[in-house]
């Protein structure tokens, strides 16, 4: 019986040191998973934004890996129409 007096009073001093301690009210609790809600929506919002940035970038890059193979094509073209040139015989020139 002492024993239990004894656990049963440690439990009280306990619970009623929480309750002092500065233990969370609902209030508070309430007010800091508002602001962990409000955390995330804002994490969440930023991962869409880095999500559409990502989307833009890899486009971006697309266009100019096509631009870049054009321009390569335009350039053998070039050389293919400066390397017949040359080959033509030139007006007043023997061939």
């Amino acid at each position: 019986m002492r024993n239990f007096v004894t656990k049963s009073s440690l439990v009280v001093l306990a619970v009623s040191a929480m309750a002092l301690g500065g233990c969370a009210t609902t209030k508070a609790v309430n007010r800091a998973q508002a602001t962990a809600d409000q955390a995330l929506s804002t994490a969440q919002s930023a991962q869409s934004a880095a999500q559409n940035a990502q989307s833009s970038a890899d486009a971006a890059n697309a266009a100019a890996q096509r631009a870049q193979a054009t321009a390569d094509q335009a350039n053998q073209a070039a050389q293919s129409a400066a390397a017949a040139a040359a080959a033509r015989p030139q007006p007043g020139e023997r061939g």
